[in-house]
Order: structure tokens, then C-alpha cells, then sequence
């Protein structure tokens, strides 16, 4: 069943990605204002801001038609309403955020299935009822939150009800799943012996009906002659867990005296009715339900759609984004005056527009006798001495407009996947400017290729600009992925008591989009091992002379042509010695244990079911997470390495190229394979002297460039490429460096410098270990042929290489 109407199926993209932002903004702003030592002391922007994006959200969710979410949303907003407004007399500052991050990640999670037309819409009605009763204790209304709950709703108790009049309150047990159906059965029971006037909920078949009784009970208000029968069938209905009679005096006191509802008076109020309207102007009056939370929103759609079959000349209130609009039209309606052909058209639609109570045309006749009189204006009762001289108009030309012309908007959302697709075409469009400048067509031309050359460089310039703007509109600062750990943090903190600080570093560094969207589970998993098995508890630091609050760092930078984040903690640190035998006891050891450095065994915690932990908490220990977010950084090209020092603490490194799809490379040639070096990494090519390769006892061969002893890399040997050059004197050597870890790379000649489009290896060559081969993806050049492009954080010994120890 679809979840939206059909007239906004083209807003709902929009609707979900504006409000996931303002949820996520909104968990920004409670992290800020839980900081606050007291309620009271929270800043005003703060509030405001919270207030300011719950009303958005009501609105917009009732504009497409999500009562659930703008009702939840309304219940937020209410309860900062009262904070705002200081009219609280107590205050639970623990309950109030508790409940807030509660209903934040239930909106949260509602979005995510409302694209899944199979998962109902959720019931929030008992989450609304605890921010009632939340709101209601801040009031100092009832005792304590519990108490709050079992309160009276106001609309059981009319001052004119039959004094012989029974009212009965039923609570089920937690283990009756839905309510509402027991009710309906047990309804039918008591009809034997009473006749059964109201109950609360009204309507059992209602999707909120399970809620409010589980919420606020079942109220059943009945008349007997046999009441003893009627507390039988009551007494032993299924799931009932008690019921309670209520007295006339009891039930006015608790309800809060609230006084019979009779139907408001309809007045029309000043603006419906204009003397020199004409006759083929038709006036209507629209009334929502009482649980339309935002009839202003169901206004402007239910406009919109008249507009096709009418057009639409005024309503009142005139203007539905007005503060006021939604009082307006509870009090008095919604007045819509039009001018259509097909009346029968305009009333259908008016009738089943979405919480519409009542559609009525109102006659021009009533309107004139109802319509409030305008005052006189009659120039008669002024004396002429006091009357002022007729101005005239002034120069309309002078005036500024009524309504100022929008300004033109700065800021413009575009849907990723269209900036995928400009990406696609800019990367075809250097692959076609490499084919064509790189044609093997042209070496054989004798003619003069001066004009050719030039426009080829201009060629060449405009691609570069071209590409540098679709990168940076797909460019976003890490900060969006690093924030979201605040709130990881704070309920780990809260959970396992530990009170880690969350420190970011870096955090305007910024990443391609689709980086950021991967980071956000595998960061997650990383920052809660961090707190969960690396930071100790207060006392365990304490022993141990540790400063606490302990720290968690999360930094971000550029080495090279990649985006390095990390996540350092000051904790306990892992024992290089337990993770080697929890290895060896599982099988994981591919050579003898003498030959793994430390870093080597510290990366067994990312193999799949590895874990040292004995005890399982909610949050890691099962051996499970950490295998996955190596394979999913993996995905994207990046790597994970991790360092520790047993005491001081551990980091978990996530390398990611800076750009997933066109690098700068030098080309050069092994044999006859065509192999690729990141430009970025490249320092220096030169040619070596036999003076400068010397061999260490063991056989590695190392090259002296300007006093550094660098180590030598045969490119053929290690890629196992045919080469007839074996001699580092008859090749070109390139002196490479990525982070900390540098070499001279051999390969028989440099081809040229170039840009070429980044192509992942195909999932079935994963069996081959590609990456920790050193081989990064391909690239088809522009002649036709494949390149191989270099890992050089692989190649070069980042996998196993050491680094400076852990602070």
C-alpha cells in the first residue's frame, strides 16, 4: 500500500533527504545543550534551534501525509515549547534527553522504511504519550512521570453525562500484544448486560488504538441494572490485569473539571465576504478533524489540486506559511472562494481531501448577513474642520513592491547520482582526449603539428578545469561522518560508564561523497571498540596513574594522493603476545611466528571472528564487525591498519585515494606491459650509477641517493613481468615516497606523464591478494591498451612496514 499520496510522490526524495539532515543537525544540537549543567541553563539558540526544526518537520510530514511522524514531531516541539517559554516548575534533565534521542532515532528509523511500501507506518502513540507526561510533570501537574500515565484523558468526563453512568478503566498486561482486539471482544460481552455509551479510544480499529491503551488504559462508560454481572465479565476478560471503577466526583477531579463540549459556534470571520464580488464566485468551507495536527499543510495540497479543476481566487486566512494559520483555520475554518466549470469535479475532490471533516458551500446570501460589517467610514459624522485635505497618490513607481522579489537561491540540491553520471562522462572524455593526442596515427605525420599541439594543450587544459569542478561538487567535509560518533560516544558513556572525551582533528578536511556514505558504519564500529575494549573504566585508570576523562582522537588529513583518518585512544592497548596465540589457536599464521612483525599481528584483529574479548557486551565481543569494515573500506580502494602499544593505546588507520576514479599517473613500461605510478607519489626518476645498488648479507638491495640508503624495488620481479633489463644501470630508477614509507622503484623506461580513469580489479580476482600485491585497479590508455596502476602505500611497505610507536 503506497505511503504517500499521489500528488506527492514527486516531493518525496526532497522530503526524506531535507528531513534526515535536519535529524541529523538535530542530534548535533541536543549533544550541545546536554553539555548544559541545567535545564535552565541551556543556550536560548539552542532551544530555538530545536524548536524551529521540530516545527519543520511537523509541517512537512503532515504535507505528505505522515499523521504518525508530525504528531511525534508536534509532542517534541511542545515540550520545548515549554522550555522556551520557561513555564516549567521542575525538571528532569536525564528523562528530558533520554527521551528526546528516543524519539530522534524513531524518526530516524521511520524514514528509512518509508521507502518500503510492505513495512506499515509506526505506531508512536506510546512514545507521545511519554513526552505528554514528561511535559506534564514539568508543569508540575500530577507527581512523578509513572503517575502521569495513569492520568484521566480530559474528553471521558461531560458535566451532562446520566449520574447512573459507570466508568470503568481496564489496564492489560504487558503480553497482550494488541488491545484493541480484546477490547472489541470484550465490548461485545458487556452488550448482554449494558448498553455500552463511549469508550476511549473511540475507535478500536483505529492504528492508534493499541497505543493509547497501553499508553492511558481502556475506559468503558456504560449504563447497567447489573453491575455485579457487568464486573464478572470484566474480571476474568483475557489479558485484563486489573480494572477500576470510577465515581462521577473522581472522574471530574482527576479529568480536571473539564466541562461539556458543545459544537463551536461557526462565525465568519472578516474577509470572506466582499460586496462587488461577482456571482460566479463560489465560496466553500473546509473543516479538519481534531487529529489534523498541521491543517495549514493539508491546505496548500489540497490548493494544489483544486488548481486543476478551478481556479482558485482567495482563501482565508490568505496566506498558509503564516504563524497564525493553523488557529485560523481550527477556529474558524478554511474558506476557499473559486471559479470552475465542473462544481461536481471541485466538491468530490474537496470531500476526500486527506483529515477533510466537512466540505460545505457556503450561499452568497448567508455570507452577507453573517459576514462582520465593516465599521463606517462615512465622512458625515466628521466635523468639517477636523476632516484632512485628500492626499494624493504618490508616485506608485516610488513604492517598493508588496512582496519583495525572492532572492535567487545560492545553494542548489542535485541528486548524486547525477553528479555519477557527469563524472562517468568527464572520465570518457579524458579517456577520448588521451586517445587522441596520444594516437600512434600522429608519430608517423611529417607535417608541421604546431596548430595541432596547441589546440590539444588548450584541449587538455579545459578537461583538467572541467574535471577539478565535478570533483569538488561531489567534495564534502569529513566532519558529517565524524559528528555523527558524538552520539555514539555519549551512550556508550552512558552505558558502560566511562566518560570518554571525542576529540576531532581535521575534521574540514574534505572527501568525495561516496566515501562519506561509506564511512559512516565502519567508523561506528571502529570508535566503539575504542571505548568499549581500548578505554578502561575510572577506577582501572586510576590504578594505573591515568589522567582520566580518557580520550578517543578522530583526525583526518591528506598524505599524497589519499585521505588518511584515524582513530587513536589513550587506553590499555592491545598485548601483541595474547593476539599471536588467539591467532595461532585459530589456524591464522601463514608463515612461522618468528617472521610476523608487530604490526603484522596487530592486523589480526580485522580477520574474520577474531576477538580476544572474553566477556560479549552489547556493543563488540562476538568476534564479528571488524572483518567487515576492512572489506568494506577495501570496496572503495582504501586500507585499514592498525598500531597499539601495550598502556599507551591503539590506532586504527583507514587510508582512502583522495579520488576514486581519475588520477594523475607517470606511465612506464616492464617489458611489454604498460604499469602506472600515482603522480603524487613520484619524487624524483633518475639513472643510478653501479656505485650507488649495493646488496645487504641477506641478499636486499638497497640504492644510495643523496646519503639516504633507499630500499630497491625490481618492478619486473615483483609484478613477475618479463623484462629483458635486470641491470639498474640500463633502466630508469623513481624514487617514490607514500606517508612514511619510501623506495626506488625499477622499470625499463618512463612513457609519459597522464591522467587515466581509475577501474576496480573485478570481485572474481579477489582469491588473488591484489591489493596487498601492490595493484591498486587498471585504466584502458588512449591507444587502446590496459594499464596496471600501483598501490604504492601497499607496495611500498605500508601492509607490514613499521611505524613510529603509539603515543
Amino acid at each position: 500500500m503506497p505511503k504517500f499520496d499521489e500528488s506527492m510522490e514527486s516531493m518525496v526524495d526532497t522530503f526524506l533527504f531535507e528531513t534526515g539532515e535536519l535529524l541529523e543537525n538535530l542530534d548535533e544540537i541536543l549533544m550541545r545543550a546536554e553539555q548544559a549543567e541545567e535545564i535552565s541553563m541551556i543556550e536560548e539558540s539552542d532551544i530555538a534551534e530545536i524548536f524551529r526544526t521540530m516545527h519543520t518537520i511537523k509541517g512537512s510530514a503532515a504535507m505528505m501525509g505522515l499523521q504518525n511522524m508530525s504528531t511525534l514531531a508536534h509532542a517534541m516541539e511542545d515540550m520545548f515549547f515549554i522550555i522556551r517559554e520557561k513555564t516549567y516548575v521542575r525538571t528532569d534533565k536525564a528523562a528530558l534527553f533520554d527521551l528526546l534521542y528516543k524519539s530522534s532515532d524513531a524518526l530516524k528509523a521511520e524514514l528509512e522504511n518509508l521507502t518500503d511500501e510492505d513495512i506499515p507506518l509506526t505506531d508512536f502513540s506510546e512514545m507521545i504519550g511519554h513526552i505528554h507526561n514528561l511535559a506534564a510533570y514539568f508543569k508540575g501537574e500530577g507527581g512523578t512521570a509513572e503517575e502521569q500515565s495513569s492520568d484521566i484523558p480530559a474528553d471521558i468526563f461531560d458535566e451532562n453525562e446520566p449520574s447512573d453512568m459507570f466508568t470503568y478503566k481496564l489496564t492489560y498486561d504487558e503480553a497482550c500484544q494488541m488491545p484493541s482486539a480484546r477490547a472489541i471482544v470484550l465490548i461485545r460481552k458487556l452488550g448482554a448486560f449494558a448498553e455500552v455509551c463511549r469508550t476511549f479510544p473511540a475507535d478500536m480499529d483505529d492504528d492508534n488504538a493499541d497505543g493509547q491503551i497501553k499508553n492511558a488504559g481502556l475506559y468503558i462508560k456504560l449504563v447497567t441494572d447489573d453491575r455485579n454481572a457487568v464486573e464478572k465479565v470484566l474480571s476474568s476478560a483475557l489479558n485484563v490485569e486489573n480494572f477500576e471503577l470510577f465515581t462521577r466526583d473522581k472522574l471530574k477531579a482527576r479529568a480536571g473539571g473539564a466541562e461539556s463540549k458543545s459544537a463551536p459556534e461557526v462565525h465568519i470571520p472578516e474577509g470572506v465576504f466582499l460586496p462587488d464580488e461577482g456571482e460566479e464566485l463560489l465560496t466553500y468551507r473546509v473543516t479538519y478533524s481534531e487529529s489534523c495536527a498541521m491543517p495549514s499543510a493539508r491546505a496548500i495540497v489540497l490548493l494544489r489540486k483544486l488548481g486543476t479543476v478551478s481556479e482558485v481566487c482567495r482563501t482565508v486566512p490568505p496566506d498558509m506559511d503564516g504563524d497564525d494559520a493553523d488557529d485560523a483555520i481550527k477556529k474558524n475554518g478554511l474558506y476557499i472562494k473559486l471559479i470552475t466549470d465542473d462544481t461536481a469535479a471541485v466538491e468530490k475532490m474537496l470531500q476526500s481531501g486527506i483529515n477533510v471533516e466537512s466540505a460545505d458551500k457556503v450561499d452568497k446570501n448567508d455570507l452577507a448577513k453573517e459576514a462582520p460589517k465593516a465599521e463606517s467610514t462615512s465622512t458625515a459624522e466628521v466635523p468639517a474642520e477636523d476632516q484632512e485635505e485628500p492626499k494624493a497618490p504618490a508616485d506608485q513607481s516610488q513604492k517598493p513592491a508588496v512582496k519583495a522579489q525572492k532572492k535567487e537561491q545560492s545553494m542548489l540540491t542535485v541528486k548524486l547520482e547525477k553528479l555519477d553520471k557527469l563524472l562517468d562522462l568527464v572520465s570518457e572524455i579524458v579517456i577520448a582526449e588521451s586517445a587522441v593526442t596520444s594516437s600512434p596515427d600522429l608519430r608517423d605525420l611529417d607535417t608541421n603539428l604546431e596548430r595541432f599541439n596547441k589546440s590539444s594543450r588548450e584541449l587538455k587544459k579545459l578537461t583538467d578545469e572541467l574535471q577539478d569542478v565535478v570533483m569538488s561538487l561531489r567534495m564534502v567535509p569529513v566532519s558529517t561522518a565524524f559528528q555523527k560518533m558524538n552520539r555514539v560516544v555519549r551512550d556508550m558513556n552512558n552505558t558502560l560508564k566511562k566518560n570518554a572525551n571525542l576529540v576531532f582533528r581535521g575534521e574540514d578536511t574534505e572527501v568525495d561523497k561516496s566515501i562519506i556514505d561509506m564511512l559512516g558504519d565502519p567508523l561506528m564500529h571502529i570508535v566503539r571498540n575504542a571505548v568499549d575494549h581500548g578505554i578502561e573504566t575510572p577506577e582501572e585508570r586510576a590504578a594505573t596513574g591515568k589522567k582520566n576523562p580518557p580520550t578517543v582522537t578522530l583526525s583526518a588529513g591528506y598524505e599524497s594522493n589519499e585521505v588518511v583518518i584515524s582513530c587513536k585512544d589513550n587506553g590499555a592497548g592491545m598485548d601483541a603476545a595474547k593476539i599471536m596465540a588467539k591467532a595461532k589457536k585459530n589456524g591464522l599464521l601463514t608463515k612461522p611466528e618468528s617472521e610476523y612483525t608487530e604490526r603484522e599481528i596487530f592486523n589480526f584483529v580485522v580477520a574474520a571472528g577474531f576477538s580476544t574479548n572474553e566477556t560479549v557486551t552489547q556493543y563488540s565481543g562476538r568476534g564479528v564487525g571488524m572483518d567487515v569494515v576492512k572489506q568494506n573500506i577495501e570496496k572503495v580502494g582504501g586500507k585499514l591498519t592498525v598500531n597499539s602499544k601495550l598502556g599507551k593505546g591503539s590506532t586504527f588507520t583507514i587510508r582512502i585515494p583522495l579520488s576514486l576514479s581519475i588520477v594523475d599517473v607517470l606511465s612506464v613500461e616492464i617489458g611489454s606491459s604498460s604499469i602506472s605510478i600515482p603522480a603524487l607519489s613520484v619524487r624524483e626518476a633518475f639513472s643510478c650509477k653501479a656505485e650507488s645498488v649495493i646488496t645487504d648479507p641477506d641478499g636486499n638491495e638497497f640504492v644510495y641517493l643523496r646519503d639516504k640508503c633507499l630500499p630497491l624495488i625490481r618492478l619486473g620481479e615483483k609484478l613477475q613481468l618479463e623484462t629483458d633489463i635486470t641491470d639498474p644501470t640500463k633502466g630508469i630508477c623513481i624514487y617514490c615516497r607514500e606517508g612514511a614509507f619510501e623506495a626506488v622503484l625499477l622499470a625499463d623506461r618512463i612513457v609519459c606523464d597522464q591522467q587515466v580513469v581509475v577501474k576496480p580489479f573485478s570481485p572474481l580476482l579477489d582469491g588473488l591478494h591484489l591489493k596487498e600485491a601492490g595493484l591498486a585497479g587498471c585504466s584502458i590508455l588512449g591507444d587502446g591498451s590496459m594499464t596496471i596502476i600501483l598501490d604504492m602505500f601497499s607496495l611500498l611497505g605500508g601492509e607490514t612496514g613499521e611505524e613510529a610507536a603509539n603515543g
